[in-house]
């Protein structure tokens, strides 16, 4: 083998030597980005998480967009509202329910309700609850039922007492219920009017 021939082969071995430690190079280049973009891959999933729980689409509406709002009577404020269903349309001589839904805005030891009628309008059994250990967002839900002796529109009377080891506050609330269909007002009768316009005056017949 001559001098020539051994170093041709000798650079070839350079140039084999070179190119793989170029691929080597890249392959752990490579590799590092891989490494760095998944090392970044968790903080981007939990930033788009975070996005799509504050974007996602609402839960479907609950219950409270049926109940209505009780009127709040007298100067006492415990920290509570009331809000109300019934469940059917009332008829009279017929027991209907009504839903009451107490939402207390601060902590109590014991929520005391009690629901009272009026005249024509019968409390069916006990109108009397205790909640206890009551929670501040929570809802607390008494059903009663009532009965009607006529048509017309009727109030039930509610008083909420909010009881803790310091104090008790109370809240009473009004709930308007309207019973059977009101007759329609009757309507005076226009009076005859002539080609002018003017109403016609009828006069009383005279006997001659």
């Amino acid at each position: 083998m001559n001098s020539r021939t051994q170093g041709s082969r000798f650079l070839t071995g350079l140039a084999i030597a070179a190119l793989g430690g170029l691929l080597t190079l890249m392959g752990c280049s490579n590799k590092s980005d891989e490494e760095a973009a998944a090392a970044l891959a968790p903080n981007k999933v939990k930033a788009s998480g975070g996005v799509a729980g504050a974007g996602k689409k609402p839960p479907a509406a609950d219950d409270e967009s049926r109940l209505a709002s009780a009127v709040v009577t007298g100067k006492t404020s415990a920290p509570v509202n009331l809000k109300y269903d019934l469940a059917a349309k009332p008829d009279v001589g017929q027991p209907f329910e009504i839903e009451l839904d107490f939402l207390p805005r601060l902590p109590a030891d014991t929520l005391d309700v009690e629901v009272t009628g009026m005249p024509g309008l019968t409390l069916v059994g006990s109108g009397a609850v205790k909640f206890d250990k009551v929670q501040a967002g929570g809802t607390y839900i008494q059903k009663v039922l009532v009965q009607a002796d006529a048509t017309g529109t009727y109030y039930v009377s509610v008083i909420a007492k909010m009881i803790t080891p310091t104090q008790t506050e109370v809240r009473t609330f009004s709930v308007p219920v309207v019973v059977g269909t009101a007759p329609a007002a009757v309507s005076k009768p226009e009076p005859q009017r002539d080609a002018s316009g003017q109403a016609i005056e009828s006069m009383p017949a005279k006997e001659d």
